[in-house]
């Protein structure tokens, strides 16, 4: 009966020597996870903030192409406004003479 209930005691601290094995190496994984995952965040919000700043840039190139006017449209305002400056100047003269 006492070499049973030794054999008994044995075969549980073998296990639990397994177990506590299995533990410390989970535990390690788990830190080593944590430490990943800590970075992968800092990387998610460094990317987040690119991407704002890029949308941003973006919206600001699209608002400027919109503000500047094509070739085409330049030349027809200067010729409007080469038309308007002639107007005023012959009616400068005009009223000269």
């Amino acid at each position: 009966m006492a070499s049973g209930l030794r054999d008994t005691l044995e075969r549980i601290r073998s296990k639990s020597a397994v177990l506590l094995e299995k533990n410390d190496i989970l535990k390690s994984e788990k830190e080593s996870l944590e430490i990943q995952v800590n970075e992968l965040q800092a990387e998610i919000a460094k990317l987040r903030k690119t991407n704002e700043d890029l949308k941003r840039s973006y919206e600001y190139l699209a608002m400027a192409r919109t503000v500047v006017p094509s070739r085409e449209e330049a030349e027809r305002y200067r010729a409007i406004i080469d038309k308007l400056v002639r107007d005023i100047d012959k009616s400068i003269s005009q009223l000269n003479e």
